[in-house]
């Protein structure tokens, strides 16, 4: 080739499409599996047979499990095939321009209870399929095709898709998929130039880096028990004995968080915010999700896709220093044993293996602990996930909590009820004080707040659940709440601080900036993260050594931000941070650079048209309502909003359509009520203005604004006596509220 058409082609980006497929790049510091396994043969070939083996593999006869013998099928009116011959896999499908392709199969990705397939279109982009191989057995419903997010839209204009960004295995499944990956995002023209050093989760995914432990064994520098060359050692520390009769065994020795480092990352729904490294704290990697709605059911059960995590450091089990290996054998990954025996190996058998205790016959599945304690709930249609916070059933709340319970998981044709009857007549007491707080203080109930103060305080609770409740005390502003958030601001738990500080957001930002000044410098990064987004908007308010301070967190946060920068939630995080700074311009940038990740992205949209609102554009701010209202018509979010920009135009009666659909959808919350109810009013409709607001009090009780509007709106109708038992509700979470005082005694005098 002529050197100035190398030249040229070299400068023609756009053109020429000169990212590889991701691929394996040599790291002086990382030695393989094979050079592990040549010492430790035993842990290579447990590990050759786990899931960590073959997370991803190269196409092969033993690696793919699905039917490419010219198999055909058919969903929702599209037709794929799957097919081999001597130059690979391939898949003929549907492609993004809504035309049939044939692309070919790069990599395996995951192998049972399914196998998906990661297909290249470009870019260095890898997608995985949406259509899986089930690879379970036969007889247990399995080898076969099936659809991945069958109830969703997954047209070629849906975010569904599989060629969109919700399936990109670089952004989205790589890091936990292959060892030492690096992303090698291209922002500029979006493109990856992704590789790893194992395409599967090896040895050094868990270990660490091995060149250097490699280097003291053949220079004869290794001895076992002091340095070993790793950063960290994943053994466990501590060790559980039976004692003095006890009927569960007792720790001794120190614990360690180590196996939490290093396998927390990939088993939790969380977000990078520091280099990965199995060494390293977990909160200095990764910014943990707390038990919130819709992740988890307001008990703490798992409702969406959340692994393992966080159900872990919610239990009992994680509080007395239990840790992965504890159950799970380290390189085959599979539980040690498949029956009570894994449980007794700290609960007496005598005691917790007996029908006096599981009330089930003794080898049935309703005996096995893991079936009461550890329910499973599946997901990707057939991969059933085991709880791990080991919880007690508790069907008493679940009519009232909308929970599940294991007890009804098996018996289907029962009530919860039914189940809760029968528990109590076993005398076993099944309070889930968590539960009960959690599910008001999601609503924002004024009257939970003691409750949770007190849970918060406590301790002996699950530093997650403390953090979670802690989380929602901002929902609730009150001096109780500025008291509890200064409290746990000097908690140990990383988990607890970081909730603290997101707490603090309705504390005007000056006196914000005098509580969490101290924790510019908190050890952990997930601390500092929460941090710099509470105080991102201060700098021009200080001087001096503070000033450098706040500039050295918020350089950080950028960089934490920059690592989610090829995803639309990335940008969309760094919009509000610009905002925060009052930098409008890089604002739109980054919601522009989301919307060309994901051009239906849902949150970006609703941004940039409330960036037009305020820069008084109102025909763009229409605009781009319109097209979220085509994205997303289900978001509630999306139809206040639409809502609003009539009234900003006083064509109310328009307003009212979107505003009543607001209150309809899954995301509605109690701001969405009152604004329509208030639209209601001022249309003339007070009585449908009363009805909104009764119904949204329901759902969420206690909410001064309601209740105070409702009131008003019932005088306004002359049913003053229908407005005594709101009155009454007022009174109690506003007692001297001048309003709430002189109401109380005009009724008084009216009786």
């Amino acid at each position: 080739m002529p050197l100035i058409v190398a030249i040229l082609l070299m400068f023609m980006g756009a053109a020429v499409d000169v990212y590889a497929i991701p691929r394996i790049q040599n790291d002086d510091n990382f030695v393989g599996s094979k050079r592990c396994g040549q010492c430790h043969q035993q842990e290579l070939q447990q590990w050759q047979k786990s899931h960590h083996a073959k997370s991803m593999m190269l196409p092969s006869a033993e690696s793919m499990l699905g039917d490419f013998e010219n198999k055909e099928v058919s969903f929702k009116n599209v037709v794929t095939r799957f097919t081999q011959n001597e130059g690979g896999y391939f898949i003929t499908t549907q492609g993004a321009a809504n035309k049939t392709q044939t692309y070919k199969v790069e990599y395996t990705f995951g192998y049972t209870p399914l196998q998906q397939y990661l297909i290249n279109i470009g870019d260095g982009k890898l997608q995985a399929f949406d259509i899986a191989w089930d690879s379970r057995p036969k007889a247990e419903g399995g080898q076969r095709w099936f659809k991945l997010l069958p109830n969703e839209d997954t047209s070629p204009e849906s975010p569904f898709h599989w060629t969109r960004q919700t399936q990109n295995w670089n952004s989205r499944c790589a890091e936990c998929h292959s060892t030492n990956l690096n992303k090698g995002y291209n922002p500029i023209y979006r493109r990856y130039d992704t590789t790893f050093s194992e395409v599967n989760v090896a040895c050094e995914s868990c270990h660490g880096g091995g060149n250097k432990h490699v280097s003291m064994i053949t220079s004869g520098k290794y001895k076992k028990g002091t340095e070993s060359g790793f950063d960290t050692q994943l053994k466990q520390t501590r060790n559980f004995v039976f004692e003095d009769k006890k009927a569960i065994a007792v720790p001794k020795r120190e614990s360690t968080d180590a196996q939490i480092n290093a396998c927390g990352g990939c088993h939790s729904r969380r977000q990078v915010v520091g280099d990965i490294n199995p060494a390293n704290n977990y909160h200095d990697q990764y910014l943990l999700r707390l038990l919130d709605d819709p992740l988890y059911y307001a008990d703490g059960q798992i409702q969406d896709e959340v692994f393992v995590l966080g159900s872990f450091l919610q239990s009992k089990m994680h509080k007395a220093g239990v840790t992965c290996t504890n159950c799970h054998n380290a390189h085959t990954g599979e539980v040690k044993t498949q029956d009570n025996t894994l449980c007794t190996q700290c609960h007496l058998p005598a005691k917790y293996d007996v029908e006096q205790h599981t009330h089930h016959k003794k080898g049935s599945q309703g005996a096995q602990c893991v079936n009461c304690h550890m329910p499973a709930t599946t997901y990707m249609e057939v991969d059933d996930r085991r709880d791990h916070s080991f919880s007690v059933p508790t069907p008493q709340l679940s009519d009232k909590l909308k929970t599940p319970n294991a007890c009804n998981r098996c018996h289907k044709a029962q009530s919860s009820e039914w189940s809760a009857k029968t528990i109590e007549s076993w005398d076993k007491e099944t309070t889930d004080y968590y539960g009960r707080i959690n599910a008001k203080a999601r609503k924002g109930d004024v009257l939970a707040l003691r409750p949770m103060t007190a849970f918060v305080d406590d301790e002996r609770n699950s530093d997650i659940k403390r953090a979670t409740l802690l989380s929602l005390t901002g929902t609730v502003p009150s001096r109780l709440t500025a008291e509890t958030i200064q409290k746990q601001l000097r908690s140990d738990s990383e988990l607890v601080r970081r909730a603290a500080v997101a707490a603090s957001g309705f504390i005007p930002l000056q006196h914000r900036w005098t509580i969490l000044k101290e924790l510019i410098a908190d050890p952990s990064a997930s601390v500092r993260h929460e941090a710099a987004n509470q105080l991102a908007g201060y700098t021009q308010q200080v001087q001096g050594a503070d000033y450098i301070a706040l500039s050295k967190l918020l350089r950080e946060y950028e960089q934490q931000l920059l690592i989610s920068q090829d995803m639309p939630g990335g940008q969309a995080a760094m919009a509000v941070y610009a905002l925060n700074q009052g930098d409008v311009e890089r604002a739109l940038d980054a919601i522009n650079k989301a919307l060309e990740i994901e051009p239906d992205f849902a949150p970006a949209l609703l941004n940039l048209a409330d960036l037009y609102r305020s820069m008084g554009d109102e025909t763009k701010a229409k605009d781009t309502l319109e097209r979220a209202m085509i994205a997303a018509p289900d978001s509630g979010a999306i139809q206040h909003s639409f809502g609003l920009y009539w009234i900003r135009q006083k064509e109310i009666n328009k307003a009212l359509s979107y505003l009543k659909a607001a209150t309809e959808r899954d995301d509605r919350n109690s701001r969405y009520f009152y604004v329509y109810a208030v639209a209601q009013e001022s249309e003339g409709d007070i009585d449908g203005a009363v009805v909104t607001l009764k119904e949204a009090n329901k759902i969420w009780p206690n909410q001064y604004d309601l209740l105070i509007t409702l009131i008003m709106y019932l005088e306004k109708s002359n049913k003053v006596s229908e407005s005594w038992s709101y009155l009454s509700n007022l009174s109690v979470i506003a007692p001297n509220d001048p309003e709430v005082k002189r109401r109380i005694a005009e009724m008084r005098r009216s009786n």
